[in-house]
């Protein structure tokens, strides 16, 4: 099955009054991508299905997806209509579980925290972590070199943003596998553990580590963040729990995605590929629509009140999701959005999100990727999906590729 149809629908909650019934599909986020298309694909399959660029669907506590782009960008950044009190879907468990700061919070209140996190991420205090990366990503790429293989995921993808993430919290490597499972269990979850049981055991882990920064000169992020200020104030135990675990679920995750779209295309767009090698200047542009091409967060805002929007009644309390996704694959935005074309004249996407909560990882991402694009590129030109590998995706919170093994001749 799709991720999406228009066929009918088994509810998991009754419509609501307010719900046309030509308004409902069989939609479900955390439902695989069938074999043989793509998350991409998937997702633009069904914005040709559907008759109207607002739909609801009954699974997941009933919630309404937003399938244009423009729309979509409005329910990201208008505030005044769409609070991002709950972001997560199904809003009874995932969206009360999980309180994270300055995610969960709208403008004004919101800003002196999302302070803290540019005032740790933005270019200057990244600066002396580019050299990490650099050192990192040569030094795991020729770990497996001489091997003419590896799986990319597991050998590279999840070690490199991970690793460099840890050492910027200072939070001991040993830990990485919890914590990559518990921020696997936020965006993709599995059943194996309940949404309040992953919060409970993210706040576990974190409490020590804040007690223990509280009041120290650590440089660590975890440290300035739990030593700064919000208006005038120190951070309570709960605002400091809760903005460590955005980062830690941000810097676990998204890029490790990002990644292993962008070198699974490579690996079988042979013309790009040796067009990026002959001419490294071409890597800029090549990151910028790599960007564009594979968003991959679907996350929603919570109806403030009662409004008329886009020819639906909007309950106060109505949970509504804008998948970045359909923002690039708006054709009114991008001319054929799933060719990957480098020079294009305009790109719009919404990758990083839109308005006041655009992520604020963006600068560690862009400069991630763009060292590994040069640094792969220069070491293994030439490579390729393994024989026999089919490349299989995930939808989620957070879409993702499953594992993959590359392969190249030594």
């Amino acid at each position: 099955m799709e991720i999406g149809t228009i066929e009918p629908v088994g509810h998991d909650v009754l419509r609501p009054d307010n719900v046309p019934a030509d308004r409902v599909f069989d939609f479900d986020i955390y439902r695989d991508v069938p074999e043989g298309s793509t998350l991409h694909h998937s997702w633009r399959a069904l914005m040709d299905q559907v008759a109207y660029p607002v739909m609801w669907t009954p699974h997941n506590g009933g919630h309404w997806v937003v399938l244009r782009g423009d729309i979509s960008d409005v329910v990201m950044s208008d505030s005044e209509r769409f609070s991002n009190h709950t972001v997560l879907v199904p809003k009874e468990t995932a969206g009360e579980a999980y309180r994270l700061i300055p995610l969960s919070l709208d403008p004004p209140a919101h800003q002196p925290f999302r302070k803290l996190l540019n005032d740790n991420l933005g270019p200057k205090p990244l600066k002396p972590v580019e050299s990490k990366i650099v050192e990192l990503t040569v030094s795991l790429i020729e770990g497996f070199r001489p091997n003419g293989q590896c799986d990319f995921m597991h050998e590279f993808a999840e070690k490199l943003p991970v690793q460099i993430f840890m050492q910027i919290v200072d939070l001991p490597i040993e830990d990485l596998p919890k914590l990559k499972h518990l921020a696997d269990q936020f965006t993709r979850p599995d059943g194996s553990l309940t949404y309040p049981e992953v919060a409970h055991l993210f706040r576990d882990y974190l409490m020590p580590v804040i007690a223990e920064r509280r009041g120290g000169s650590g440089e660590d992020m975890i440290s300035r963040m739990v030593n700064g200020q919000v208006g005038g104030r120190e951070l309570t135990d709960v605002e400091a729990q809760n903005i460590c675990m955005q980062v830690l679920v941000g810097g676990l995750d998204t890029v490790v995605n990002l990644l292993s779209f962008t070198l699974s295309w490579l690996a079988q767009d042979h013309d790009l590929r040796r067009a990026l090698v002959a001419d490294p200047a071409l890597i800029d542009d090549a990151l910028m629509e790599f960007l564009r091409r594979f968003p991959v967060v679907s996350s929603s805002r919570e109806v403030r009140k009662d409004i008329e929007f886009e020819g639906v009644h909007l309950k106060s309390g109505d949970m509504v999701m804008a998948p970045t996704i359909v923002v690039t694959l708006d054709e009114d935005n991008n001319a054929d959005p799933l060719d990957f074309r480098l020079g294009r004249k305009a790109r719009k996407h919404s990758t990083f999100g839109r308005g006041s909560h655009t992520c604020p990882g963006a600068h560690l991402a862009r400069m991630e990727m763009k060292i590994v694009l040069r640094e792969w590129l220069a070491r293994i030109p030439e490579f390729r999906l393994a024989d026999g590998a089919e490349l299989r995706f995930t939808n989620g919170i957070v879409g993702s590729v499953k594992p993959f093994m590359l392969e190249w001749d030594v």
